[in-house]
This record gives structure tokens, sequence and C-alpha cells, in this order.
């Protein structure tokens, strides 16, 4: 699985220069406008890209069918793909809590918006990387944009929601989704492993 991971972030690694050049103009641009909005509406995205990315690189070279020739595991493969996903997106998420250092970030609002979005970012990860071990990168792209269309719908909905019943209804809700959002990790990956065992390559 490190093999696995390490091609990966190799043949990603001009993407990985951008993706993080994206980070900072959304960080600074969210810090100079006050809302952080900007910055975490991005980090929820991160965890699903670099995978996907992977994945059709793999798809690309019948990478998958060498190395299960070469005594890798499927649940290797797959795990290698969850884990890249969480090496991007767990950092760039953390990321959103710098913000608090600067006094006029510090408000209830804004630690409800991080955990949901937070919350948000790994349901994405769960439901995408499922399908695209299921029906491929291509055939799951149109898929994955209408993944991200209700992901933003949602996350402009749960915003208001927040916003207008705010207190401990909000905190807990917003700690349901974050707690949402890590357990599936978990049965996205069962179910990830699951399709992939069936696969023929």
């Amino acid at each position: 699985m490190k093999g696995t991971l390490l091609k990966d972030l190799k043949n990603l690694k001009g993407q990985l220069l951008y993706y993080a050049f994206l980070v900072v103009v959304f960080f600074v641009v969210g810090a100079l406008s006050g809302n952080l909005y900007f910055y975490v509406g991005l980090s929820m995205f991160c965890g699903a890209v670099a995978p996907v990315s992977a994945i059709a690189y793999d798809e690309k070279d019948n990478w998958d069918k060498f190395a299960l020739a070469s005594g890798v595991s499927r649940k290797e493969l797959a795990a290698a793909r969850y884990l890249l996903g969480l090496l991007i997106f767990i950092p760039v998420w953390a990321l959103s809590f710098v913000f608090f250092a600067i006094p006029a970030f510090r408000t209830q609002e804004n630690l409800f918006a991080v955990l949901m979005f937070g919350g948000m970012g790994l349901i994405v990860t769960d439901v995408v990387l499922p399908l695209v071990f299921r029906i491929g990168v291509e055939k799951a792209r149109a898929v994955y944009l209408l993944v991200v269309l209700a992901v933003m719908l949602l996350s402009v909905g749960a915003a208001s929601f927040i916003e207008l019943i705010g207190g401990d209804p909000a905190f807990i809700g917003v700690c349901l989704l974050f707690a949402a959002g890590v357990a599936g990790v978990f049965v996205s990956f069962v179910v990830s492993v699951g399709i992939y065992k069936r696969k023929d390559f």
C-alpha cells in the first residue's frame, strides 16, 4: 500500500502543486474578505479530487492489473486511495482553524461552518469513491458533477439553517453531520473493497 501511495503522489505531483496554489489563494481571499466560506467550500472537495485523478491515471495505464499480478491485494489498492484522499483533505480542512487566530473570525457561526464543511467533505469522498470503483472514472464524471451540485445546494441550505436556529441545536446538528462523514469513511471503504473484489481487470 505504501508503494501505491508513493506512486500516486509522484503521478499527481504537478496537480498537487496546483491544488496547493488554489488553497493559498482561497485562504488569502477568505482572510481578506472576512468570509471563510470561500476557503471551507474549496476544502470540501479536496478529499475526492486526488484519488479520482489517481484512479484515472491507473485506468489509462492498466496499473491495477499489474499491481494485482505483483501480489498487491485489492483491499490494499482501495485503502491506498482512501488514505490519499484523507492525506489531502485533513490538512487542508484543518487549516480552516487558522482563521480563528484572527479575532473577527472567532464566531460561533464560523466554528459551525468549519465543522459542517468538514463533514460534507468526508461525505463527498464517501459517496464518490465507491461510484468510481464501480463504474470507472469516465462514466462517473457526470455522477460526480451531480454529487458536487447536490452537496453545494445542501451546504447552502445547511448554512442558512445553522444561522437560523443557532445555539446548541445547531452545534448538535453539525457534530452529527461531521460524525456521519467520519463513520461514512469506514462504510464507504467496506463497500469499495466489496466492489473491487468483484471487479474483473
